[in-house]
């Protein structure tokens, strides 16, 4: 195998926040479990805290998510509209929206689906 067919390595797992105007945006990278969910909730926290009225997060660069994720986006969609904001899901690939879909969660959340 040449260097050239090594696959890249999977992005440090990550989660960032960054909150303009009233739109809270989490940007995932890697792999996002139990042990980084936690990351997720104090973010979405900080941005909800910081007068968010929009949540948008993108999945773009999430290679995996396991039910740890997945209930910090529900108590994140929970919080959100008792305050009568939204919250919405970008760049979400057809793995993701099938785990989404089998969890029953579609209907929470605006999906934008990634175009390919």
């Amino acid at each position: 195998m040449t260097h050239d067919e090594n696959p890249a390595p999977p992005p440090t797992p990550t989660v960032r926040a960054e909150l303009v105007s009233d739109e809270g945006r989490i940007t995932l990278a890697g792999e996002v479990d139990h042990g980084i969910a936690p990351q997720l909730d104090d973010a979405l926290e900080r941005l909800l805290s910081g007068g968010a009225r929009r949540l948008v997060v993108d999945f773009a660069r999430l290679s995996f998510f396991d039910s740890a994720c997945i209930s910090a986006l529900v108590r994140a969609h929970a919080a959100i509209t008792d305050r009568g904001g939204t919250m919405r899901l970008v760049n979400v690939d057809r793995f993701a929206h099938r785990v989404l879909q089998i969890a029953g969660l579609l209907p929470l959340f605006e999906i934008e689906q990634a175009q390919r």
